[in-house]
């Protein structure tokens, strides 16, 4: 029944929407402002169109024998978000924007099919199944599997080597998701069932989901093909070439084909070259490919044309930072947290930069800031300790050391400084045992470091240390 295919597609475009509109509201919330220059401050179905989620997917859907309907995605850049908890706040606002769509649906349904709608019979088995769907949705991105919402959920708080090895993993978790849905018959039954359970726990019975799917499939197909013309007919004709060439730029960013990006990112400045993302995005792209000087070059003409993009003032300093300029470096970081004081990483990188230069007291206030907008950072508390040893603040540089391993027990360089506190001290003891964990994590790294630093030259008599550095 042509109605009910509509009804139910219109339905789940909507919801589609609201559920990235969940993600990009609170990310911006969180930090990432990036995403109100994105556009995804919305609820235009046009911003979140994803090539591979909204046309690719639906149409393997289709041929697996599956419910075509379309995704959508909003790339939100995390390291701009300023806490671990918000991190986990913008995976999770999806699926709750999800949920409260199933369950105004549902109150829609319980309340509305007792009304006498005569010629209209068949919207109720349509808002039985389009709520359905929105359950099984909901279950399914809840899942702990990297790349979807369930696992960035749970991801800030894991260990970083597995965040690092889920990061790598996370573009292959929707392939782990289709095998499991097609070839592993007890997962999807499982799904299905845990789906219809609660939809009849809420009111939805089973049979009138049943008769919706029916009346949809029906016409789902031509749905999906006429849905797909006009989608790309109506993406054709409403993007500007420029606009065309970026979006084809962070499409080739995001499968890390950086030379192709950059020569999309070029096309879209020959077309309009006063265009700050575009030559923001064309140093990042330089940057990965540690073309420096060129990276930095890009950096500049984006502040020249806007010269608020704190994004390209930050960029510029890590560039330059690398290229060893520090003091220009210490300045495009300053100008960075001079527009964005709540970048934390902008903060951490300036403190990195003057502690280059000795200027402790300057780099401690720095990871102080950074702190107060991150607190779970234990890079941040560890280079804060180095700081306060440099500036003989020993007990403050432990007391770093410690709130740096109760955030992550297997950082290796916070029982390092630990020790050579402990070792200024003359808290020989207590090194000795701060070291030996450090060589327990990283034993090549720890015989290294021990063997130029001079931090223990009060100890380099001493049988346990020798033993440990293997002199």
């Amino acid at each position: 029944m042509l109605q009910v295919a509509v009804f139910v597609c219109v339905g789940w475009l909507l919801s589609v929407c609201l559920h990235e509109f969940g993600h990009a509201i609170v990310a911006y919330w969180g930090g990432d402002t990036s995403v109100k220059d994105k556009g995804y401050l919305t609820l235009n179905p046009l911003k979140y169109t994803d090539f591979n989620l909204s046309l690719v997917l639906p149409l393997i859907f289709l041929l697996l024998g599956g419910i075509p309907l379309p995704g959508a995605a909003v790339y939100i850049d995390h390291r701009r978000l300023r806490s671990r908890l918000w991190k986990s706040a913008v995976s999770a606002a999806g699926p709750i924007a999800s949920i409260l769509v199933a369950v105004l649906l549902t109150i829609t349904f319980r309340f509305g099919s007792s009304l006498p709608l005569a010629e209209y019979r068949w919207i109720w088995p349509a808002l039985a199944f389009l709520t359905y769907l929105e359950i099984y949705v909901v279950i399914l991105n809840l899942l702990p599997i990297p790349g979807l919402d369930g696992y960035g959920i749970i991801d800030p708080w894991l260990p970083p080597e597995i965040q690092e090895r889920s990061r790598k993993f996370g573009q292959y978790g929707i392939f782990v998701l289709f095998a499991l849905l097609w070839f592993v018959e007890p997962f999807n039954r499982l799904l299905g069932e845990g789906a219809f359970s609660i939809s009849e726990m809420v009111g939805i019975p089973s049979p009138m989901v049943g008769m919706g799917y029916r009346l949809f499939n029906e016409w789902a197909k031509v749905l999906l093909v006429v849905a797909i013309v006009i989608a790309i007919a109506v993406r054709q004709l409403t993007r500007k070439p420029h606009e065309k060439w970026y979006d084809r730029g962070n499409g080739k960013l995001r499968g890390r084909k950086y030379e192709e990006a950059i020569a999309a990112f070029d096309q879209a400045i020959r077309v309009k070259s006063d265009f700050p993302e575009a030559w923001y995005m064309r140093g990042y792209a330089l940057l990965q490919l540690q073309r420096y000087e060129d990276a930095i070059a890009a950096y500049d003409k984006a502040v020249e044309i806007k010269p608020e993009y704190w994004e390209a003032w930050y960029d510029r300093g890590i560039a330059l930072e690398i290229l060893q300029r520090r003091e220009d470096a210490i300045a495009s970081y300053e100008k960075a947290v001079e527009i964005k004081p709540d970048f934390h990483l902008a903060w951490y990188k300036f403190g990195l930069a003057l502690a280059d230069f000795q200027r402790y007291e300057e780099a401690i206030a720095a990871y102080d800031k950074a702190i107060e907008i991150q607190p779970y950072d234990a890079n941040i508390w560890t280079d804060r300790s180095a700081a306060l040893g440099y500036l003989k603040r020993y007990d403050d540089a432990i007391a770093s050391c410690d709130k740096a391993i109760n955030i992550n027990p297997k950082h290796f360089l916070a029982w390092y400084n630990k020790a050579c506190a402990n070792a200024e001290l003359g808290k020989v003891d207590l090194a000795i045992e701060n070291l030996q964990m450090a060589a327990k994590l990283d034993a090549d790294k720890f015989k290294e470091t021990a063997k130029k630093d001079t931090s223990f030259d009060s100890m380099r008599h001493h049988q346990a240390f020798i033993k440990l550095i293997g002199e």
